[in-house]
């Protein structure tokens, strides 16, 4: 083999694996930023409904509840400041206001509680660095209603499109004034 062409085919071996050790780094990493997928949760809303006959407990049930669309658009409107970007009027208002109603049909697009016949003003409490609870008592004045769900929103008045979060419970009928129902909420921010 000529000693010439033996040269250069160690010279440009030399340079590729020059190249490859300065080079594929970079591009690894370009790589493996490019594809780096970073989540946050914008919340979580857990919910402890109990209802009361004449002082006596007939119901209690407690699980996880589900956060609207527009609750998320107005959490992020009020951490960014842009409304909108999010198309949200409520981001200037608080969560003050719980809502009980008879479900009919419930999901993330959903604005106002299905059959909501009572909204009341909520107490905030127990504030951490994640989460605060919120409690509202209701004192039916009327009846029977049914009950099957209940709702988070930020404005009071019934059917105001304002409807942050929601939880479903099992069916409650027959509920008159004889009825306390409370019902307890933990907002958590992750």
């Amino acid at each position: 083999m000529n000693k010439k062409l033996v040269s250069i085919i160690i010279v440009v071996a030399a340079i590729s694996v020059l190249l490859t050790v300065l080079v594929y780094p970079y591009a690894t990493h370009v790589f493996e930023y490019g594809s780096v997928n970073v989540s946050f949760t914008v919340g979580s809303i857990h919910a402890t409904i109990t209802m009361e006959q004449n002082g006596v407990k007939v119901f209690e049930q407690y699980h996880a509840g589900a956060i609207t669309k527009l609750g998320m658009n107005v959490t992020l409107a009020k951490l960014t400041g842009n409304a909108t970007a999010y198309n949200s009027t409520q981001y200037t208002l608080n969560l003050t206001s719980i809502s009980i109603g008879n479900k009919g049909t419930l999901d993330s697009d959903s604005i106002v509680l299905p059959g909501e016949w009572n909204r009341t003003a909520a107490t905030m409490h127990d504030c951490t660095y994640n989460s605060f609870n919120l409690t509202a008592v209701f004192h039916p004045n009327t009846g029977p209603y049914t009950a099957d769900c209940l709702g988070v929103n930020y404005e009071d008045g019934i059917g105001n499109n304002a409807l942050w979060g929601y939880d479903t419970f099992t069916e409650v009928t027959g509920i008159d004034s004889s009825f306390t129902i409370t019902i307890e909420l933990k907002i958590t921010a992750a």
